[in-house]
């Protein structure tokens, strides 16, 4: 997988830098519109971790601090609005339900979305995506929830491929890799 443009995701490691500095010395947020920071920039792999890294620990987040946060990384308005929109979120949303349609958004298919699922939420530090895993409970329902807003998967073949990687996590102490759905004809997700 490519990270995309260098010069993108060093702004957006040079925003997060100074996005989290900010946060630990009590300073105000950074915001988009700086002089020295492009106006606005793509979602990333590396943008939504860092953002996740916010939420990670909550149920529900409210759009307002969704909206703080999105602005305070320069990414565009409109990739918000449109995520916000196909999820069909209020004034509280489901966090992990919004992240997975940020990996979405990001992988552009459900198999590369759950990919940067596997990835991000990887507890192994300096791991290669291939061997990114998590738990199948938590594989579970985010797969079932893109598959379902995707809308042209059917329940059979969500059933089918739950079932295969279900077998797959039981023989790998209850973990879904990345390997085990991304390069294989045994199992179709989208």
């Amino acid at each position: 997988m490519s990270c995309g443009n260098p010069q993108r995701f060093k702004g957006a490691m040079v925003r997060a830098e100074r996005y989290f500095s900010a946060l630990t010395q009590e300073k105000p947020l950074p915001v988009r519109g700086s002089p020295d920071t492009p106006t606005s920039v793509d979602l990333t792999r590396e943008t939504l971790s860092a953002i996740h890294q916010e939420f990670q620990k909550r149920e529900t987040v409210s759009r307002k601090e969704l909206e703080s946060m999105w602005k305070s990384f320069s990414l565009a308005e409109d990739h918000l609005q449109h995520i916000l929109s196909v999820g069909c979120f209020r004034e509280e949303l489901e966090w992990m339900k919004f992240f997975a349609l940020c990996c979405s958004y990001i992988g552009g298919t459900i198999k590369n979305a759950m990919a940067h699922i596997c990835y991000i939420l990887n507890s192994e530090p300096g791991c290669k995506l291939l061997e990114a895993s998590v738990p199948y409970d938590t594989f579970r329902p985010l797969y079932t929830y893109l598959a379902t807003m995707d809308g042209e998967v059917s329940e059979a073949q969500i059933d089918q491929a739950l079932a295969y990687l279900g077998k797959k996590a039981k023989s790998s102490n209850g973990m879904v890799k990345v390997s085990d759905f991304i390069d294989t004809c045994k199992v179709r997700l989208g």
